[in-house]
């Protein structure tokens, strides 16, 4: 004859036990910023901005945008988000010129916000990029002015279809 035992269910399922442990946070990834995919357009001072974001297979979201004024080109700058590290980085090409990099500081994958920054350069030291709606973009570029005061320059961005 066997003996089976069998533990009673109030064990298992008993509101005093301790509670499981945490996990931790899943590092970022550069699937959280797939939200950004699309081409968004709006006005930055006096200039035209558009900007195409591509999706995030292969590891990268890359992004190439331009400024027109009076209709004639007025710059362009790309964009390079790629894991680095365990973290998220963003490296902008103003002018197509090299630049510095700038890691993430803050992620929210549900407001579907990022932050990404560089204290040690001039400005700007932040991007913000946040999808406030499903075709609105806000883009922040901020950091201290040549006068020593915090500059922002906002990118409302309306998804264009």
């Amino acid at each position: 004859m066997r003996t089976v035992l069998l533990l009673p269910l109030v064990l298992l399922f008993s509101s005093s036990t301790a509670p499981l442990p945490s996990s931790p946070a899943a590092p970022p990834s550069i699937r959280d910023l797939a939200w950004l995919e699309g081409t968004w357009q709006g006005k930055v001072g006096e200039r035209d901005f558009e900007a195409r974001y591509s999706g995030a297979e292969g590891g990268q979201v890359l992004s190439a945008s331009k400024y027109t004024k009076e209709g004639v080109a007025a710059g362009f700058e790309f964009e390079r988000f790629e894991e680095v590290d365990g973290t998220l980085v963003l490296t902008p090409f103003p002018e197509g010129k090299s630049s510095v990099t700038f890691k993430l500081a803050e992620l929210d994958p549900k407001s579907r916000r990022a932050v990404f920054e560089n204290l040690a350069r001039d400005f700007p030291t932040r991007l913000n990029y946040q999808r406030v709606a499903d075709n609105k973009l806000t883009i922040l570029v901020s950091g201290p002015a040549e006068d020593g005061q915090e500059q922002v320059l906002t990118y409302s961005l309306t998804r264009k279809r």
